[in-house]
């Protein structure tokens, strides 16, 4: 009876984890690592050329639960003010192997309010396919034959491919950023079974400000600081659901602190006892030369507190030129102001 029991759980949790993931769009804790998949205007925005990996395991104490790979590359054209880009992701969950992965590229261009004011416009295009392994998962008929290796079902579930647009837009000076963005605006339909599952619109508001610390931080001719304190946020939504994560890094370069909580407990609850909050996150970062490494661990305060095992992410960045000796070179080119958002 209790193998039974085992069984049956095994094969409830499985089939949570499958189809609570067709809904569900990538979890990125360091979102500020992965600028292209957080805001498409932020393409080209480093001034430098860059490359980004992004790696997270979540939830690695329930058996494969959700793994998720990011990889971008962007590069910024001055003379046009535009930027481009491209952005592959990957995302495994559930034990039938649930795979998303995806491919864009990206554009951005970007305008002058003023002397001490930008704002850019980015839009992304790609194309998503997604699949999920039939043998790899547990039918009913195989329990009740003695745990057979296969099943009498026939296949019902086919690999999908949709076209996905986004856009975004960015605002921002010499000391803090406001975004937005919104993703999946051709609302595709995303079904593995033939029928229809239209991906819900997201959207997302992401701002911050770099407050610098220190003897003479707030002088007029200090213009640059290498230990500050960002105070951030970002909030989103997809169909009836929303999050947000706020929090604040501290920077003494080249090491970057940072701790965030992601819910919203007072304002919302999508069910009785059933509380809008997820987690508390802490991130490390290091900035060496042109490298950037960052490692978070999100301590899970939801119901799945001690089933969880919280979730593990890693991020890695490559800046393809030294931005700040650029600009001394070329102190008179507003180009080369750099957009202060965070980094991990």
């Amino acid at each position: 009876m209790q193998n039974w029991f085992k069984h049956i759980a095994r094969i409830f949790v499985a089939n949570l984890l499958s189809f609570s993931a067709v809904g569900q769009d990538i979890q990125l804790t360091q979102f500020y690592a992965s600028p292209l998949y957080l805001n498409p205007a932020f393409t080209g925005a480093n001034v430098c050329s860059r490359f980004t990996t992004n790696y997270r395991n979540q939830w690695p104490s329930i058996k494969k639960a959700y793994t998720t790979y990011a990889v971008s590359f962007d590069h910024s054209i001055p003379k046009l003010n535009s930027g481009i880009g491209f952005l592959a992701t990957n995302d495994v969950a559930g034990t039938g192997g649930l795979r998303t992965t995806s491919f864009s590229g990206l554009y951005s261009y970007e305008a002058w309010i003023n002397r001490k004011m930008a704002v850019r416009a980015g839009v992304q295009a790609g194309g998503t396919l997604r699949g999920l392994n039939f043998y790899d998962l547990v039918f009913a008929d195989q329990i009740s034959r003695n745990n057979a290796p296969t099943t009498l079902e026939v296949p019902s579930f086919v690999n999908t491919f949709y076209f996905d647009v986004s856009s975004g837009l960015l605002l921002y000076t010499k000391r803090y950023w406001f975004g937005a963005s919104a993703q999946h605006l051709t609302t595709p339909n995303q079904s593995l079974l033939g029928g229809e599952s239209y991906l819900p619109l997201k959207y997302s508001f992401h701002t911050g400000i770099n407050l610098p610390v220190g003897s003479g931080a707030f002088k007029k001719k200090k213009t640059e600081s290498t230990n500050f304190i960002s105070p951030a946020l970002n909030y989103r939504g997809q169909a009836k659901f929303d999050q947000l994560d706020i929090g604040f890094y501290y920077t003494y370069s080249p090491l970057v602190l940072g701790i965030w909580y992601r819910g919203i407990p007072i304002m919302k609850s999508y069910e009785p006892k059933f509380i809008n909050q997820d987690a508390i996150a802490f991130i490390l970062g290091l900035e060496v030369n042109d490298f950037k490494f960052g490692y978070s661990y999100d301590i899970t305060i939801s119901r799945l507190i001690s089933a969880s095992g919280g979730a593990h992410e890693v991020s890695l960045a490559y800046q393809f030129c030294d931005y700040y000796r650029l600009k001394k070179r070329k102190n008179k080119v507003r180009q080369n102001f750099i957009v202060p958002c965070a980094k991990f």
